[in-house]
């Protein structure tokens, strides 16, 4: 199983700083997508601790086992990240309350984990279908998951930007994980809201059907995805990762 990977961050159209961080190393098989937030250093500071940290431990459980278990491997990096984040946060009055959104992808043989705190997003496109294969740990996605609020009411909420679970901001966090088999020619978005706030899913899987039938290198898909944001008003930080399996 290969991997082919782009990536593209921007800082967007609205905001002075960009908090979100992402890391690819194909080679490993992991990648990552984190969203920070807690003030101007803070959310910075956060989001590159977790990618760092995350792909540190990753590294090091690989060096160590040589049959290493994908779901707790990448649960165990996650909860290092957490506790990396909030003892910095502890010793630095100016970083106290910061986190971050973390989702990231780790490969093993034809295997792959996908790990989720926060709202940041993991999308699947295979044999022309097209999923959201993770859940926002948002308010907003509980009201709508409690029949409260309409899907189309999820846009206009108020509560849209309030998540409910963060890497770093308390001693210990939840991952959510999910597990599936990889096949030749899946094509994975990993995503900060920047860019699924501003491409609705209907818009993003036409799009993405659309350049894989044309067959351009993720890089240029991450960075058309990035373009397409900014145009639809780049609210956000906008971060695309695409990884495609070959």
């Amino acid at each position: 199983m290969g991997l082919k990977v782009g990536a593209s961050t921007d800082t967007g159209r609205k905001r002075t700083q960009n908090q979100d961080s992402f890391i690819a190393l194909p080679e490993i098989g992991l990648f990552v997508v984190a969203d920070g937030m807690g003030g101007h250093q803070g959310g910075q500071t956060a989001s590159q601790l977790a990618t760092e940290t995350v792909a540190k431990q990753i590294k090091k459980t690989q060096k160590e086992m040589a049959h290493w278990p994908i779901e707790s491997t990448l649960t165990e990096a996650i909860h290092a990240a957490n506790q990396a984040i909030f003892q910095r946060s502890s010793s630095e009055p100016a970083l106290q309350g910061m986190g971050t959104t973390v989702t990231a992808l780790l490969f093993k043989d034809h295997s792959l984990c996908i790990a989720q705190v926060g709202d940041s997003r993991c999308y699947l496109l295979r044999d022309h279908g097209f999923w959201q294969t993770t859940r926002d740990h948002s308010l907003v996605e509980e009201k709508y998951r409690a029949g409260l609020i309409s899907r189309e009411q999820v846009k206009s909420d108020r509560m849209r930007n309030v998540i409910t679970r963060s890497v770093g901001f308390e001693p210990q966090v939840e991952v959510e994980t999910y597990s599936l088999e990889c096949l030749p020619g899946d094509v994975f978005l990993i995503c900060s809201d920047g860019l699924s706030g501003m491409i609705d899913d209907p818009l993003l899987f036409k799009l993405l059907e659309e350049w894989s039938k044309k067959g351009p290198p993720p890089q240029e898909i991450a960075e058309a995805l990035t373009r397409e944001a900014n145009a639809q008003g780049g609210d956000d930080n906008i971060t695309s990762l695409v990884v495609q399996v070959t």
